[in-house]
């Protein structure tokens, strides 16, 4: 709340010490604020934009001033607009131009979005839907760099260990909260229940990654690897358990991303 960065004085009237102090008037909170430098204010606003949509919109309904520097662009860069539905059937023009904003200035969220429709639901799979979402996953989004990583994976060739590098670096987000199974339920809950996606896009995808998950042994702990599925006895529910080796735990991983495009509405 943009109310957090107020710094509010206490007042000690000396009676303690014997000393008379002069009574200070209070400060005016909103003034405080206004009187911030408006880099320092765009600053304040994003980070609060971040973290809530309805805490920055009740910031802009406020004063005049919050409302002029939450027209940044640094500010749509950074909104969170997780509570916005994917898929609005009759967007008014506002709403269309602000998403349509936050996109064209790299919002990682807006970015991911537009990056699962163009790649899901189109005919065929759309460049710009992967190029979308490798830029999420540039700029740190969990649910992108997932399913981009395990993209390149199922492609195979010189793209498979890129992919695979993109994917162990999302083990470091376990420490912020976020688990790879928790990840993993937040696609699987886009792609079945918000979606109608493309048969013929998952096709291609599930065929490239078939082809590429041949029988063979890890390179890092000699067990076999292969194109497994839940049903084969796999426990999905924690990532953490399928092995110790990270090579094999994350290749498990991409079948289970396969198998959920499989289990998908299609259209």
């Amino acid at each position: 709340m943009v109310r957090s960065f107020v710094l509010i004085s206490g007042i000690d009237n000396g009676a303690s010490h014997g000393i008379k102090k002069k009574k200070m008037k209070p400060r005016n909170a909103s003034s405080s604020i206004q009187s911030l430098p408006n880099e320092v204010l765009v600053q304040v606003l994003a980070k609060v934009a971040s973290r809530s949509f309805d805490d920055l919109y009740s910031a802009m309904l406020s004063c005049k001033n919050f409302n002029e520097s939450a027209q940044d662009d640094h500010i749509f860069e950074h909104v969170d607009i997780s509570k916005f539905p994917l898929v609005s059937w009759r967007p008014s023009e506002t709403h269309t131009r602000f998403l349509k904003r936050c996109r064209d200035l790299g919002n990682a969220e807006a970015l991911y979005r537009q990056g699962m429709r163009d790649l899901f639901t189109s005919k065929r799979i759309e460049p710009a839907g992967v190029e979308s979402l490798k830029r999420a996953a540039s700029k740190g989004h969990v649910e992108a760099t997932y399913v981009y990583g395990a993209i390149l994976v199922c492609y195979g060739g010189d793209s498979r260990q890129k992919g695979l590098e993109l994917l162990y670096s999302l083990n470091r987000h376990k420490s912020r909260g976020l688990s790879v199974t928790e990840c993993r339920e937040r696609i699987k809950e886009l792609i079945w229940n918000t979606m109608w996606v493309n048969r013929e896009v998952i096709g291609r995808i599930v065929e490239a990654h078939d082809e590429n998950t041949a029988m063979k042994a890890c390179n890092d702990c000699g067990d076999p690897q292969g194109p497994y599925t839940i049903e084969q006895g796999w426990d999905f529910d924690d990532h953490d358990k399928f092995s110790s080796c990270n090579s094999c735990r994350w290749h498990q991983e991409v079948n289970i991303f396969c198998d959920i495009l499989c289990r998908s509405r299609t259209n």
